[in-house]
């Protein structure tokens, strides 16, 4: 196991990963949370995030363009500062829907450094420890999450606004620290917007559908918190259960990671079926217990699922002939143009149906992990 402690490269990644998180939780945990406490209805909260990937996935290219130039860390340094800005305008809600365009350019922009863990993973990672090594880092993310959430919880419970962006602030700056000092200039000979335009667009793969599938996934993480918190319509027990749920999320991912490396197709398989059945109770749990509990269960297994899944997308890249920032930064750009589409249509039927919004968000995941793990299989088998 000292393979994955020892390695510079390896001890840096796991430092930033807990850094951002630890920095990250307001926004990923609570982001939806927090703009719906703020008197924002669900379908605008939908808006403003499709809007929101779409800016994301127009300015991924310049991760390409600004990271072969300047580093991987500056591009980490932009969109954290984009992150502080976020985070001041969350905290102080009272100014959301004055400046609701700023808000939704910031979060875009926040999205620059989105393939850089990807692009970092293909560059350090031997193929032999990707499992594991996503394992330990998923771990770090549960950590710095859980660490987090205890905190951003008091600070909204207590009003203590001002040292809880003091707070976020400083751990997204070291995150930034902690990559520069494993930071390189990709190599870039191409215009990376016209390139990675002309790929989505005319480019049969794998890699861009999985990417476009894992939309649905990323909407459930953003609003089944948003669904807990209007279930039980109390910020602190929301926020028990969030903190309980991370806590509780370390134990499986090592089992799950070191099966990864074994057979990663078998994994998937097993991952994508309990996947798809924990978002089902959610269609059918009527009661707050039964709902809190399969949150926590739902939790504790999407961190497992992203383990297996994102082993075999790294994996993909890493035996790609193309050029692995650009294809990072497509995997990115597939999938903020998809959420463009899925937000904006779950935000036009929102406003006819109201919180029933939330059933078609967990039809469309469970749809989601059969057909990932669909083309994955057809991937690994044409590969061998």
């Amino acid at each position: 196991m000292k393979e994955y402690f020892y390695k510079k490269q390896y001890k840096y990644l796991y430092l930033g990963s807990i850094s951002y998180n630890l920095a990250n939780a307001l926004i990923q945990i609570f982001g939806t949370v927090m703009l719906y406490k703020s008197g924002i209805p669900i379908w605008l909260i939908l808006l403003i995030y499709g809007l929101r990937f779409g800016i994301t996935g127009f300015c991924t290219p310049l991760f390409v363009t600004i990271s072969a130039k300047f580093g991987i860390a500056k591009c980490i340094l932009v969109s954290n500062i984009f992150n502080i800005i976020s985070t001041y305008m969350m905290l102080n809600e009272t100014n959301l829907y004055k400046n609701i365009i700023i808000f939704i350019l910031v979060m875009g922009f926040m999205g620059l450094s989105n393939p850089s863990s990807d692009a970092l993973s293909s560059k350090y990672v031997y193929t032999n420890h990707r499992g594991r090594y996503n394992s330990f880092i998923n771990i770090t993310k549960i950590l710095g999450s859980a660490i987090a959430s205890i905190f951003v919880a008091w600070g909204v419970i207590s009003n203590n606004n001002v040292i809880l962006f003091i707070v976020i602030s400083i751990f997204f700056l070291l995150h930034y620290i902690f990559i520069k000092q494993i930071d390189y200039k990709p190599e870039n000979k191409q215009n990376a917007f016209k390139e990675s335009m002309k790929y989505i667009f005319t480019t049969k793969s794998k890699y861009k559908i999985i990417y476009a599938l894992r939309t649905n996934h990323i909407i459930e993480r953003q609003f089944v918190p948003l669904y807990l918190y209007i279930v039980l319509d109390d910020f602190l027990a929301f926020s028990s259960i969030t903190v309980l749920s991370l806590i509780l999320q370390a134990v499986i991912i090592i089992l799950i990671g070191k099966y990864s490396d074994k057979n990663i197709s078998k994994s998937n398989t097993l991952v994508s079926i309990i996947k798809a059945i924990i978002t089902g109770i959610f269609l059918l749990a009527k009661d707050n217990i039964t709902i809190s509990f399969n949150k926590i269960l739902n939790d504790n297994f999407e961190k497992v699922y992203e383990t297996s899944i994102q082993t075999s997308i790294q994996n993909i890249i890493k035996e790609s002939k193309e050029n692995n920032e650009l294809l990072s930064a497509i995997g990115q750009m597939s999938l903020c143009f998809t959420e463009v589409i899925v937000f904006g249509f779950l935000a036009l039927i929102s406003k006819f149906i109201g919180e029933n919004i939330f059933i078609l968000i967990f039809i469309l995941s469970i749809i989601s992990s059969i057909l990932i793990n669909i083309n994955i299989k057809n991937h690994t088998s044409k590969e061998n």
